[in-house]
Order: structure tokens, then C-alpha cells, then sequence
């Protein structure tokens, strides 16, 4: 079943695979996201994820994996599919 309440990627666990909602942050954030191919509407897997303050998220999209910062998952929207 899925959830189709918005939540930070940063919350997500690995093997959740998700939605992009909504990229927060400025224009400068969003244009480095989109540059990395993580845009509005991406299908992504988490594949590790951080469970504490430091790290980085690792995700898949398509074929890419993407490490994620927490700071850039924290202003990143997804809906679990």
C-alpha cells in the first residue's frame, strides 16, 4: 500500500523506492539537482540510507546512483510508492 503523504527523503529506509514531490531550497539548489538528474516527478530507491546526522543517502535513479547529503534530503519532497 502506499503513502501518498509528502516526507523529506531523508526519512525514507533502505529499500523504499519513492517519488519526487517537490525540491526545496533556491534556484542554485534545485539547478545542482536537476544537473545530477533528480528531478520533479523522478522515481527513486533508496539504497543506504543515513540513520543518523552524518553520511550521505544512496539512491538509485533509473540506471544512476546519486550520495545525497542529509542537509540536500532534508529539501528533497518524496511520496512513497
Amino acid at each position: 500500500m502506499s503513502d501518498h503523504h509528502p516526507r523529506p527523503l531523508s526519512r525514507l529506509g533502505p529499500g523504499q523506492t519513492a517519488r519526487v514531490v517537490a525540491l526545496g531550497g533556491g534556484r542554485a539548489f534545485q539547478a545542482r539537482l536537476v544537473s545530477m538528474g533528480l528531478l520533479v516527478g523522478s522515481e527513486i530507491k533508496v539504497i543506504r540510507a543515513t540513520g543518523s546526522t552524518r553520511g550521505a543517502t544512496l539512491v538509485a535513479v533509473g540506471p544512476m546512483r546519486l550520495g545525497i547529503g542529509r542537509g540536500m534530503a532534508e529539501r528533497i519532497m518524496v511520496t512513497l510508492l
